[in-house]
């Protein structure tokens, strides 16, 4: 049943454009964080001059002084100075909090995207788990009239598929090692390890990311969750590859 959804060409084709992209687009952003790291810490002596230079002549206009406690006193002994640096220091860290946010939001988002696409590699090689997951579901005996029953089958299992996406990241970690029939603990990535709780952590945080929730976050931070996100949509594709025995292959032009 349902023969013409096994395309395992197909499969191959994907196996190759996704182990490419997980590749490329982890050196991106591994590079892109590192380069606003660096450049943050070269414009922060600049910036703490400059903002020095500003508030010094908010200070010393008679129309802002008012603004200000002690301004006259601040001026003479140059203590304006350490007021700076603290607005500066408090806007950098506000930066690189963003940056480094940004990075594990869309390292996360990458992560979901590459395990539909696992997901959908399984569903071209393999399409009996996916007659499981549905088989329950009731299909009105006007839809199988009308369309015919693979057909019918096909569509409760795109609704499925739909609904596991919305479902989140978590979730269809759970349907993958249904699918697989086995523990997804052990990965065959090297210097990979499995760890289910960190993942569930790190899926928390990009929520609390996400909706702005204060979270003390740095690159050095996102650097190592960002690559450890990557390689384990590396070592999801690598279970699928393993369990079907699959071989990658270039798309024809």
């Amino acid at each position: 049943m349902l023969e013409y959804l096994h395309n395992p060409k197909e499969a191959s084709y994907l196996l190759t454009e996704l182990a490419e992209k997980i590749i490329v687009d982890e050196a991106d952003v591994v590079a892109k964080l590192n380069y606003i790291d660096r450049a943050v810490t070269a414009a922060r002596m600049p910036l703490l001059q400059e903002d020095a230079a500003t508030l010094r002549d908010l200070m010393s206009d008679p129309s802002m002084r008012k603004y200000f406690t002690n301004p006259v006193e601040h001026l003479k002994s140059g203590a304006y100075r350490e007021l700076a640096a603290i607005s500066t220091e408090t806007h950098l860290k506000g930066v690189i909090a963003y940056v480094a946010a940004s990075g594990l939001i869309f390292a996360h988002s990458f992560l979901e995207e590459s395990l539909d696409m696992t997901l959908k590699i399984a569903r071209f090689v393999d399409i009996e788990p996916w007659l499981g997951f549905v088989s329950e579901r009731s299909i009105a005996v006007g839809t199988i009239a009308e369309k015919g029953l693979e057909a019918s089958l096909e569509d409760k299992i795109g609704a499925f598929v739909t609904a596991i996406r919305k479902e989140g990241l978590l979730r269809r970690i759970e349907l993958l090692s249904r699918i697989l029939r086995k523990s997804i603990a052990t990965s065959g990535v090297r210097d990979y390890t499995y760890d289910a709780d960190r993942v569930a952590r790190l899926d928390e945080l990009r929520h609390q990311l996400a909706h702005r929730r204060s979270v003390q976050y740095t690159i050095n931070d996102a650097l190592k969750d960002v690559r450890y996100l990557y390689r384990t949509a590396f070592h999801f594709l690598d279970l699928v590859t393993f369990k079907y025995d699959l071989h990658g292959a270039n798309r024809p032009k």
